[in-house]
């Protein structure tokens, strides 16, 4: 199966009014493709109704080290509207693009007292990851 093919099936089964089981799992199979043209498709997912899907789709977008991950994965941290789950989960995921504007953004969550505590302790424990030596 050609790659083309393989980001269409892919694209087709996360969109299709499909159980979200079905859904997750081709989210999933989105990321593992590595095609960084499925990246604006999940981040419109992250507007669908199911957190189920919403949270797949944020973990595909992580999955990618790529300036549009990245992008995407800032928008949700500073998106108003998204709930603060979903900005956690792009805190983590920004952790791994290792890029130094990330970084800032992590650090700038951490100390804006406008936010609420649970994201700014989330975005310090991201802080204190990156600090940390891989393993």
């Amino acid at each position: 199966m050609s790659e083309d093919t393989a980001l269409l099936r892919g694209l087709l089964w996360a969109t299709e009014p499909t159980p979200e089981e079905i859904r997750a799992m081709a989210i999933e199979d989105l990321a593992l493709l590595g095609d960084p043209r499925a990246l604006n498709p999940l981040a419109s997912l992250l507007w669908d109704p199911n957190p189920r899907v919403q949270a797949s789709a944020l973990r595909a977008v992580a999955l990618f080290q790529h300036p549009r991950a990245e992008e995407i994965l800032t928008l949700v941290v500073r998106h108003p509207r998204l709930p603060d789950a979903l900005k956690i989960q792009a805190l983590d995921g920004l952790l791994y693009q290792r890029t130094a504007s990330a970084r800032a953004t992590v650090e700038a969550v951490s100390k804006d007292p406008r936010l609420p505590s649970a994201l700014q302790s989330a975005a310090l424990a991201v802080v204190a990851r990156w600090d940390s030596p891989r393993k």
